[in-house]
């Protein structure tokens, strides 16, 4: 989770990420989420002045056994404006094919 530099103000507020319904406030930069198997909506915001969502934007993602997803959110300029969201696509781990190996 980052900001722009122009928006130097939003580091005096900790950023919201909501996962499932779950809000936890983290400072701005990188986390890392331990999750198991299944779907998620991932909600990221800030708060602001009078509002405790101000740039929300969500993503819904599915993660399988051994999964991991990088998820970018940047904060626009404009405070009321969605966040900028962006989902790395994952790199599967190998697996091995069933069946007999010669």
């Amino acid at each position: 989770m980052r900001y722009s530099p122009f928006a130097f103000l939003y580091a005096l507020f900790k950023p919201n990420i909501t996962i499932n319904g779950a809000r936890e406030q983290r400072p701005w930069g990188t986390h890392r989420f331990e999750l198991p198997p299944g779907t998620y909506l991932v909600e990221l915001s800030y708060p602001w002045l009078f509002t405790d969502e101000c740039g929300k934007n969500s993503v819904d993602i599915v993660l399988r056994e051994g999964d991991q997803k990088h998820i970018r959110y940047t904060a626009r300029v404009v405070r009321y404006w969605p966040g900028k969201l962006t989902v790395d696509e994952t790199i599967p781990t190998a697996r091995a094919l069933p069946g007999p190996h010669t």
